[in-house]
């Protein structure tokens, strides 16, 4: 008999090292007991952010976990990730752990995604962990019940900022012949046009990279960075020849 497909949920906090960890690590030992089809990562969506961050996970993340009977593993010594767009892309479900926080950081570097994925209310701060399995138990109920990602406790949405034009050209002047794809007037911040530069790089197979707010691909890529955008949802404008 062939092992069902699993499934993948992603749990989104700031620094990926307290709620998102806790959230990921509780569901799947959940799933594995439950035998659901079903698998959960984390990531974070501003690592930087975490300055106070020592190690791999919170110790009370690590200890409130194993208080519970959840096994040590490997979930317990990689260190925080931050989100690709890529990541997105994989998943079939994105949980934020607080919308107030986490829309604003969704906004500007993956805006793209920002109303696509559900929010919860859970404040970083101690002791929230007990909310944190709530809302995860929560999820697995709706999830075996067949139940739409609506979050279970929302904050007022706030509008999500509009997608600019982006525009796609090449230049070959001062490149002795070997040209290049440029992407510019791209609404993300230096962080998400490097996510993005990454991963049309990956589709096009080429060199590429960022320079004075915009993209640059290696080769006349055009017509594949063109498809590349629109299928991640931006409206594309061509310029120059």
């Amino acid at each position: 008999m062939k092992p069902r497909p699993r499934q993948t949920v992603m749990f989104l906090c700031t620094g990926n090292y307290y709620r998102s960890r806790f959230a990921e690590i509780l569901f799947n030992s959940l799933a594995e007991k439950m035998d659901l089809p079903w698998q959960a990562s984390s990531r974070g969506l501003a690592l930087e952010r975490g300055t106070n961050n020592v190690g791999p996970i919170a110790v009370t993340t690590r200890e409130t976990l194993l208080a519970r009977g959840v096994p040590s593993g490997d979930a317990f010594t990689r260190m925080p990730m931050s989100v690709t767009n890529e990541d997105f892309q994989n998943a079939v479900r994105v949980v934020a752990l607080k919308q107030s926080e986490h829309l604003p950081l969704m906004q500007d570097r993956f805006p793209l995604w920002a109303d696509k994925i559900e929010y919860w209310d859970i404040d970083d701060v101690p002791g929230v962990l007990d909310q944190v399995e709530k809302e995860v138990m929560s999820f697995v109920a709706r999830i075996l019940g067949g139940g739409q990602p609506e979050p279970p406790s929302p904050e007022p949405k706030k509008p999500v900022k509009k997608v600019m034009t982006v525009k796609v050209g090449r230049e070959t002047a001062g490149r002795r012949g070997k040209g290049v794809v440029t992407i510019f007037d791209v609404p993300l911040d230096e962080n998400g046009l490097r996510e993005l530069a990454g991963l049309l790089k990956q589709r096009c197979g080429t060199g590429g990279t960022v320079k004075d707010g915009r993209i640059e691909i290696q080769g006349d890529q055009r017509e594949r960075v063109v498809a590349e955008l629109e299928r991640l949802g931006y409206q594309v404008k061509r310029v120059g020849g």
